[in-house]
């Protein structure tokens, strides 16, 4: 009965090594693909050809506390030209505006102490000019002013 309490022991010792290594190897894949995605402006539009409701949106992942990318982009809501502020919650992170024509909000999410997600979506009705590269250069702007590099993904 010894001799085997004595096997065993270092075979769960094994066996907890292993286990902590696979551990660390996946959390490091997981580590490198945030990295990879973080500052990679994502893009997403929609239109209707007979002129009616039409949508864009842009998001990010940015290596920033929520509340500084927050406050950036309040203000630069607040100091764009021809932009009103319709709606504001600091609890939640979220604007909404209009240029008197369309519609847009902004929503950042906190994923870590570190690390934010920024939501651009504008509405507008197909006569008016599409708001895609609007939105997309909005986070742009966000990401220059939080000195955090960001870029267009690739379609």
């Amino acid at each position: 009965m010894n001799s085997i309490r004595l096997w065993l022991r270092p075979m769960f010792v094994l066996l907890a090594m292993a286990a902590m290594l696979v551990s660390s190897v996946a959390e490091a894949q997981w580590v490198l693909l945030a990295r990879r995605a973080i500052g990679r402006v994502e893009q997403m539009s929609q239109s209707q050809p007979n002129g009616g409701p039409s949508y864009d949106s842009a998001a990010v992942m940015l290596a920033a506390p929520a509340d500084k990318v927050y406050a950036a982009v309040v203000r630069g809501v607040r100091n764009a030209q021809g932009i009103n502020v319709t709606s504001e919650d600091a609890a939640q992170r979220l604007i909404q505006f209009t240029n008197g024509q369309q519609i847009a909000g902004i929503k950042v999410s906190a994923l870590g102490d570190d690390l934010s997600h920024l939501l651009v979506s504008s509405a507008h009705v197909g006569s008016q000019p599409n708001a895609a590269a609007l939105v997309s250069d909005s986070v742009l702007r966000v990401c220059k002013e939080m000195n955090v590099e960001c870029s267009r993904a690739q379609q």
